[in-house]
């Protein structure tokens, strides 16, 4: 988990970047695990749900509800069962979003992005109708030009977004906590800022990104 910390004149070479939502732009990342493991109090499997969702961080959540009933409950997982935990899911979550703090020095770096002209796109797992509800209700809009979360893929989103405005990849940056993001930057070419969480810890010991900090804060 090696720091390379970026500074205010590697941010300004950029054209576009790609911001995950969930412990990148808020702190709202632990939010959501604790929801997982609630969801399923009382399974006897609740340590093994924490473990697959800190796995599969910025994975889209019907995915994961999909995974853990046909691999851990053993049993067939329907449509109904998904928009039942879903919105079970965002009962726990919705109010603890809205209240929860910004990542450390994410406002300010945002600030001086903004100035700079730079396109900035949200690219995150949350179900789309819910990310830009929760994106209007904290007064964010000003600082993307695009929100958009799942069903889509954060690759595919990244890739659309390159394409119709005409980016090429050395001009995109992509703003992570997770491997989803991290793979989403490799598989796009561009260059990638980890978020280094203790919780990941093991995954960015052996992972190749441009530049890496627990925070903002360091930006100079």
């Amino acid at each position: 988990m090696i720091q390379k910390p970026i500074s205010y004149k590697d941010l300004a070479k950029y054209k576009c970047m790609f911001f995950d939502f969930d412990g990148v732009v808020l702190e709202s990342g632990n939010i959501k695990t604790d929801a997982f493991v609630e969801l399923y109090a009382g399974t006897g499997i609740e340590e093994q749900v924490k473990t697959h969702h800190l796995a599969h961080q910025g994975v889209a959540r019907y995915e994961k509800f999909k995974w853990i009933s046909e691999n851990l409950l053993k049993e067939t997982h329907t449509e109904e069962m998904g928009k039942a935990l879903g919105e079970r899911f965002s009962e726990l979550v919705k109010a603890k979003v809205l209240a929860a703090s910004f990542v450390p020095g994410f406002r300010e770096m945002i600030t001086f992005i903004r100035q700079q002209n730079i396109y900035c796109v949200v690219a995150s797992g949350t179900p789309q109708e819910e990310l830009r509800s929760i994106v209007i209700d904290r007064k964010l809009s000003p600082f993307f030009d695009e929100v958009h979360g799942s069903p889509r893929k954060k690759a595919e989103i990244a890739l659309e977004v390159m394409q119709r405005r005409q980016f090429n990849t050395e001009d995109c940056l992509f703003f992570g906590d997770a491997s989803t993001d991290h793979q989403a930057a490799e598989e796009t070419n561009m260059d990638f800022f980890a978020r280094l969480t203790p919780e990941l810890a093991d995954y960015w010991v052996n992972a190749t990104y441009k530049y890496g900090a627990p925070d903002f804060t360091q930006i100079q």
